[in-house]
């Protein structure tokens, strides 16, 4: 695959790059902690370790909340570019174009322009967007309604498997995220640096 060429290089904007290490930094940890972390059982005994990584694992879920609910406002509010919904939801005339041009791009196998310039690259982070969200949202939930004694009842039990389920495509989607970045970082697309660099 090689690289499409474009006129200019934008940047995402600086609430947007906080916003994005403060998704990568605690969805990252939500998922490789819950590698090691075990949820109370009736019967089941935790070892401190097990404890700690659930205590973690709900604490920083909430944070993860906080940055979830700040990059709603931030994308349907307060942002003035098209990095905001523009950029996550490109369903617009404008967005649709920008699609279907990239989708030919990748006929010739040529791997369209990241960033926020970006429409299928914005389509893509929309729907993972999606995800994270509502895993959060149902993390949120069971924070709340989970019983420390770990006996579920059938309404608790629905959240949690939906939880674990979003959470499988939430774990999907970061490979695939980590791995079109990097690829388009081979191809020069430079996109590491322009969403994680707080300067220019």
């Amino acid at each position: 695959m090689e690289r499409s060429s474009t006129a200019h290089v934008t940047y995402w904007n600086t609430g947007t790059r906080l916003l994005h290490w403060g998704m990568a930094l605690t969805v990252s940890f939500q998922l490789l902690i819950s590698l090691i972390m075990e949820q109370p059982k009736p019967g089941r005994v935790l070892t401190s370790t097990q404890a700690l990584s659930f205590e973690l694992h709900e604490w920083v879920g909430l944070a993860a909340v906080g940055v979830v609910i700040a990059h709603w406002v931030w994308s349907a509010l307060l942002t003035r570019d098209d990095s905001g919904f523009r950029h996550l939801f490109p369903w617009d005339a404008k967005g649709r174009a920008k699609l279907l041009v990239e989708l030919h791009q990748i006929l010739r196998l040529q791997l369209p322009q990241g960033g926020p310039e970006g429409g299928l690259a914005g389509l893509v982070h929309g729907l993972g967007f999606l995800a994270v969200s509502v895993m959060a949202v149902t993390g949120a939930v069971l924070f709340f309604i989970y019983p420390k004694n770990g006996a579920e009842t059938p309404f608790v039990g629905n959240v949690a498997d939906l939880h674990s389920l979003i959470a499988n495509l939430v774990w999907v989607y970061w490979y695939g995220h980590i791995g079109m970045a990097l690829l388009h970082e081979i191809l020069g697309h430079r996109v590491l640096a322009r969403i994680f660099l707080l300067r220019r």
